[in-house]
């Protein structure tokens, strides 16, 4: 053993036992390095980082998983470590979305990508599952229906369930907004997964806009099950990378780390755990992906409703502000009926 600890941010439940067994576990076996996870929840950066960040001081893990939005500001902002190219995958052996455009490439990278999907309890859909977002707004289900905060994910859904276009995201999104707006009713709460099979198994939610690995997890011990709806589904992009301040050692062996991680072999492995669809074009495809309305690799958009990550980033903070306005209330309480 070498004595290091890598200190990894992660989410909890099915992402953290991914992580664990399909990339830390088998990094610490090859390298002697000891992973140790630092939970969070959410897809904000946690408090503790955003001020060691701010402040210039040691930050207090070493590798940064999350969500592509925020490692994208970091990256903007002068807070993310700048990756060394000899130690990262060769130029061009991964996919396009690995690497995003701009001032944060060679910052941050997209190990995989992952759809959104419609979850639902087969008990209130025993003919089959719902085939079109509009199922949404059917009264049957007012006041049983979860978002993520800030409503998170569904901008694209919401844009073309309306007549919008995609191509007049972000200039002209009126429909995307109209379109929350007569969700609004029908929302229970804006929550993010943790804690979600109770409301699920005492059937107090019928439906949930997830990301596919926590419909995963619903599935594993409940009667969920998830479908693309016809009209296509939005997608995102996750992270890794290293905050500045992370004494040069340390960031020598997080390199590594992420290296590992974009390896085909792990990221066969660590996709498959999860859901995902890989980056690097040697791991195969999960096979619950393998379906006609879904892409076939990372940079395919078949079945999906694509808005750019940067656009995203971009625009975080004023979507919120909108989303808010609509009177959806603070993320994590119920909103009733």
């Amino acid at each position: 053993m070498t004595g290091a600890t890598l200190r990894v941010l992660t989410w909890g439940g099915r992402w953290e036992r991914a992580l664990r067994e399909a990339v830390s576990a088998p990094f610490e076996a090859a390298t002697g390095i000891r992973v140790s996870h630092v939970r969070h929840v959410g897809l904000a950066l946690p408090d503790a980082l955003r001020a060691a960040l701010d402040s210039g001081g040691g930050p207090p893990v070493d590798v940064v998983w999350s969500n592509s939005v925020p490692a994208l500001r970091a990256a903007w902002a002068g807070h993310a470590a700048p990756l060394d190219p000899a130690r990262m995958p060769a130029p061009g052996s991964l996919r396009q979305r690995a690497h995003p455009a701009g001032t944060a490439a060679g910052f941050v990278l997209h190990p995989y990508v992952v759809y959104y999907v419609l979850g639902y309890h087969r008990q209130a859909f025993p003919a089959g599952p719902p085939r079109s977002w509009q199922v949404l707004l059917d009264r049957r289900h007012r006041g049983r229906i979860a978002l993520y905060p800030h409503g998170n994910g569904i901008h694209a859904v919401a844009q073309v369930m309306q007549g919008g276009k995609l191509a007049d995201i972000p200039a002209d999104m009126t429909a995307c907004w109209e379109f929350l707006t007569r969700l609004r009713p029908q929302a229970a709460e804006l929550a993010y997964s943790v804690g979600m099979q109770a409301r699920l198994r005492s059937r107090e939610l019928d439906l949930c806009f997830r990301a596919l690995p926590n419909v995963l997890e619903f599935g594993d011990e409940l009667p969920v099950g998830w479908s693309v709806p016809r009209e296509g589904t939005s997608d995102t992009l996750d992270a890794l990378w290293i905050p500045r301040g992370v004494p040069d050692a340390t960031a020598g062996h997080a390199m590594r780390y992420l290296a590992f991680a974009l390896s085909p072999r792990i990221q066969t492995d660590w996709c498959e755990r999860l859901g995902v669809m890989p980056v690097h074009p040697a791991a195969a495809v999960p096979a619950l992906l393998r379906r006609p309305d879904l892409p076939t690799h990372a940079d395919d958009h078949r079945g999906i409703l694509p808005v750019d990550e940067a656009v995203k980033a971009a625009h975080d903070d004023e979507w919120k502000r909108r989303f808010a306005e609509l009177g959806f209330g603070a993320p994590g309480k119920g909103l009733g009926t």
